[in-house]
Order: C-alpha cells, then sequence, then structure tokens
C-alpha cells in the first residue's frame, strides 16, 4: 500500500504578519531626524568609496599584467 499524504489546505498569512510593522515610539525631534540623515548619508558615502577604491585597485592591477 502506497503511503498518501494527507492533502493540507493552504492557509494564507493572518493580516499582521503581511502588513509592514511601524515604530510608533521613535523619537521624531528634528534634531534626531537630521541626525538620521546624517546616517544615512556618511554610510552611503562609505559604501560609494569603498566600490571606487575596488575599481581603482582593479584598474591598477590590470595595468600591471
Amino acid at each position: 500500500m502506497p503511503s498518501e499524504q494527507p492533502v493540507r489546505p493552504q492557509v494564507s498569512k493572518p493580516i499582521d504578519t503581511v502588513r509592514k510593522k511601524t515604530n510608533d515610539m521613535g523619537d521624531k525631534s528634528p534634531k534626531s531626524i537630521g541626525k538620521q540623515a546624517s546616517q544615512k548619508q556618511t554610510k552611503a558615502t562609505g559604501t560609494l568609496q569603498k566600490k571606487q577604491q575596488a575599481i581603482a585597485a582593479k584598474q591598477v592591477a590590470g595595468k600591471k599584467k
């Protein structure tokens, strides 16, 4: 006798887990908003610099060959 797995109905996720959770208790002061923006910009600048350094390193390595 072949063992058959029971058919299970497909269950969708509850609405609460589908919605993006928001943080209502965060600091909304102008100082904290400015600080967050500054941190995001610093992170983006650092990532851009790393990419540029990697490109420059590849170019130098290609010229040495």
